[in-house]
């Protein structure tokens, strides 16, 4: 199976691109708002020629800074691919308009409420409500989607034992493994406050540990948070290049996505001759994320927005996508081409005969949790919209390690 690889200058070609492209007509250009290593580009250069136009990505590194661009209105983004909670604020606050879901152009848009996986559409219906408890799924499009999970080294023998029997617990407590660990966490202030409330048995969404969800962190979880991180010591704070650091044994686990997993384990198979030395835990109880594709109320080309999202939604074109990225497909169509391509004898990477290579069908049957994230979970929570203010908090506890 083919794996385009996104490298990662592509993080620096979104800004190079975005800052120097000659200045086109909106009716011929496409303003994307990204994340960095997301997309196949093969696919963006495929649209471009199918609809005679061209594409504009500039990249972000989190859905806070997603928001900040967004609301900013300074940009007329067509595009934007921001996380679940970040789509639900946006939505709250106004700033996005409802896709062409009956325009008989977009036969996949046409198709929105069909096409999604059931896990995913059960955990939509429960979280993406608006405040009258209605599903607002015709403003979002879901694009990835995966679990917060633990990339681990498998050269020491008690750490994949450790995590699979505690959970996040082992990220806040070195007591539980039998020598000195290195640990590595996302330098995402949210996901650090979720991590810890996730580790300690709570819902990573409440504000006080009496189960309350008000506007701000409270000052006792903020305390105890800031206390457990300088307890703990993580060694390393990052984002893509935790997976890596796991992979080339400078850290012994870390906290992250799933999909940054599989990204690593076939960076290793294509860029080197090593084994495989590290694994990927969801843990029972974990939270779900998924990304979707919106159109801000700041567009220039809604008419080329919705085509993009059309044509990506295309269960061809998202299986080419999901096979370039590595995070779990959110079509049910998708999941079909992976099980018919596992039985029809793919490669997840090389070919037969080589002594370097992997059986899809061996690919899925050794990791479940691509095509379900959430196979082995048995409590799940999904991140909720929070004020300007109870962010603010959790840049706190982040920066009170400065």
């Amino acid at each position: 199976m083919k794996k385009v690889l996104i490298i990662s200058l592509s993080f620096l070609v979104c800004f190079t691109i975005f800052a120097s492209i000659v200045i086109s007509t909106p009716s011929t250009t496409l303003y994307l708002l990204n994340w960095g290593e997301y997309i196949d580009h093969e696919l963006v250069a495929q649209f471009e020629e199918e609809y005679h136009c061209q594409v504009i990505e500039e990249c972000v590194t989190s859905s806070e800074a997603m928001y900040q661009k967004i609301t900013a209105g300074s940009t007329s983004y067509d595009v934007a691919i921001p996380g679940d909670y970040t789509v639900h604020q946006l939505y709250d606050e106004g700033y996005l308009v409802n896709l062409a879901i009956d325009d008989t152009r977009y036969e996949n848009l046409n198709n929105y409420k069909d096409i999604f996986s059931t896990q995913l559409s059960d955990l939509m219906a429960t979280y993406m409500v608006n405040e009258e408890g209605k599903e607002f799924n015709s403003y979002f499009m879901p694009y990835f989607w995966g679990a917060y999970s633990m990339i681990y080294t498998t050269d020491k023998e008690d750490v994949g034992s450790t995590l699979k029997s505690n959970g996040f617990k082992g990220l806040y407590d070195r007591s539980l493994f039998s020598s000195d660990v290195k640990i590595g966490m996302y330098d995402t202030a949210r996901w650090i406050v979720a991590s810890y409330l996730m580790a300690n048995d709570y819902d990573p969404n409440i504000t006080s540990y009496d189960g309350s969800k008000e506007d701000d962190l409270s000052t006792e979880i903020k305390n105890d948070a800031i206390e457990a991180l300088q307890r703990v010591k993580f060694n390393e704070f990052g984002n893509d290049s935790l997976k890596r650091d796991v992979a080339n044994g400078t850290l012994d686990f870390c906290f992250t996505q799933l999909g940054d997993f599989f990204d690593a384990l076939y960076l290793v198979y294509d860029e080197s001759e090593d084994d495989i030395n590290f694994d990927v835990i969801v843990p029972e109880t974990t939270s779900a994320f998924f990304d979707s594709m919106i159109i801000p109320k700041t567009y220039q080309n809604y008419d080329l927005a919705n085509a993009f999202i059309n044509f990506m939604l295309d269960p061809n074109h998202a299986y080419q996508n999901a096979t370039a990225i590595g995070y779990s497909p959110t079509l049910k169509s998708v999941v079909s081409l992976y099980e018919e391509a596992a039985e029809n004898g793919e490669y997840y990477y090389g070919e037969e005969g080589q002594d370097r290579s992997l059986t899809l069908k061996d690919f899925l049957a050794q990791y479940p949790m691509y095509l379900n994230p959430l196979v082995n979970s048995k409590t799940v929570y999904m991140f909720e919209p929070k004020s300007n203010q109870y962010l603010t908090t959790c840049e706190t506890v982040l920066n009170s390690l400065a």
